[in-house]
């Protein structure tokens, strides 16, 4: 009985380290944890950064197109490119490319 007594603290106190080791590492706070969260912010991240550039390039197109600054070559471009016309005195030469847009 007095080796028990002796030995209870020691157990008591390996099993509180047992506990908040586990926790730790696979608590909502833990360490696995905040690896995955990390790796979605890295995800979002990257994602923020392509639809601020595909938004910049919608911008710079819809500025072209703005009464105030409108550049008459460009909606030519876009109009035959649209309409899929083009003036009969105009050489067309296809190219495959991927749409723009």
């Amino acid at each position: 009985m007095r080796s028990l007594k002796r030995l209870f603290p020691s157990v008591l106190f390996a099993a509180m380290i047992a506990y908040f080791g586990y926790h730790a590492l696979n608590g909502e706070q833990g360490v696995l944890n905040w690896i995955v969260v990390k790796t979605q912010i890295n995800e979002a991240e990257t994602e923020l950064a392509e639809a601020q550039a595909q938004r910049e390039a919608l911008e710079v197109r819809a500025a072209r197109l703005r009464s105030d600054s409108l550049d008459l070559d460009y909606v030519e471009e876009r109009a035959t490119a649209l309409l899929n016309i083009a003036h009969p005195r105009d050489f067309v030469v296809e190219i495959d490319a991927p749409d723009p847009r």
